[in-house]
């Protein structure tokens, strides 16, 4: 189904927050849905993605003109890396 499915369709604003609060809800659920292992995968994964393309892992020691998109997108990679690792403490503690 997708927005157009629907009898009242969503605005665009709307529908990027459903998919925003859909993809935090998936985040919040990881730790419980899949092995610590996979889930450290996962969060590598991510730190992977906060590294810009020209190797800068500090965000503010680059120019920011144009890039302004891929550090938005790293910067929410570098959130959902930091829920999924206090999930997975949240998860040993148990």
């Amino acid at each position: 189904m997708t927005d157009s499915d629907m009898t009242h369709p969503l605005t665009q604003a709307q529908s990027a927050e459903a998919r925003l609060i859909a993809l935090e809800k998936l985040v919040d659920a990881l730790p419980g849905l899949i092995e610590a292992k996979d889930l450290r995968k996962v969060v590598l994964w991510l730190e992977d993605r906060q590294i810009l393309q020209d190797g800068q892992e500090d965000p503010g020691s680059v120019a920011t003109d144009g890039l302004e998109m891929e550090l938005a997108i790293a910067n929410v990679f570098r959130r959902m890396a930091e829920r999924l690792e206090a999930g997975m403490q949240g998860r040993s503690a148990r």
